[in-house]
């Protein structure tokens, strides 16, 4: 019994002289890549492209204005439409190679430099509505404020993606879209690395 623990004991000295223990991974929500499906629950989204350019600046003068775009697949899994704002909240953080803050909708305190939008686009108006049980484009489309310059924009976004489900409710048996959340913070279901191209 005495050499038995010596053994042990020498064991383990010899594993700490050579690095020590083996190290479990540390947990976390997984790496997606862009072009990777990310199940979000309610959402199944796809990043495709992110993209900066030029669009009409819809002032009626003809001059253009820089934006950045995220081109999204999303299936929307709910038997109804669903707000494309809903699916923009999902989005929890996005942050460029510096670390400036593009938006963050977890902190209503949060002032990013950029505004946002998401819609669908589409034969005539653009819609912000995702239909139910389909595939849509979507376009999340960011703009900087004051400065309209594409060599300000980013390079590279870091994206945390949450989780929204569509929520029943046990006493009504109405059904509503919620953003997840464990112990008041919502829950990430992936983060992406997702490289800006420039198109100017």
């Amino acid at each position: 019994m005495t050499m038995t623990v010596l053994v042990a004991a020498a064991g383990i000295g010899a594993t700490a002289a050579f690095g020590g223990l083996a190290k479990a991974p540390p947990s976390g929500p997984p790496q997606a890549r862009m072009g990777e499906e990310v199940d979000q629950d309610l959402f199944h989204t796809k990043i495709v492209d992110a993209v900066v350019h030029t669009v009409p600046s819809g002032t009626g003068s003809g001059s253009e204005r820089t934006v950045l775009d995220l081109d999204l697949r999303v299936f929307n899994q709910a038997q109804v439409s669903v707000r494309a704002d809903y699916l923009a909240q999902s989005f929890l953080t996005v942050v460029s190679r510096d670390g400036e803050l593009v938006l963050d909708t977890t902190n209503p305190r949060a002032q990013p430099n950029f505004m946002y939008d998401a819609i669908v686009p589409g034969a005539g108006v653009p819609s912000r509505l995702l239909p139910p049980k389909r595939t849509s484009t979507v376009l999340m489309r960011f703009r900087r404020l004051g400065a309209d310059d594409a060599d300000k924009y980013p390079s590279l976004l870091d994206i945390t993606l949450g989780k929204y489900e569509n929520h029943e409710d046990a006493l009504t048996g109405r059904r509503f879209v919620q953003l997840v959340t464990d112990d008041g913070k919502p829950e990430v279901v992936a983060r992406l690395a997702v490289p800006v191209r420039k198109d100017v």
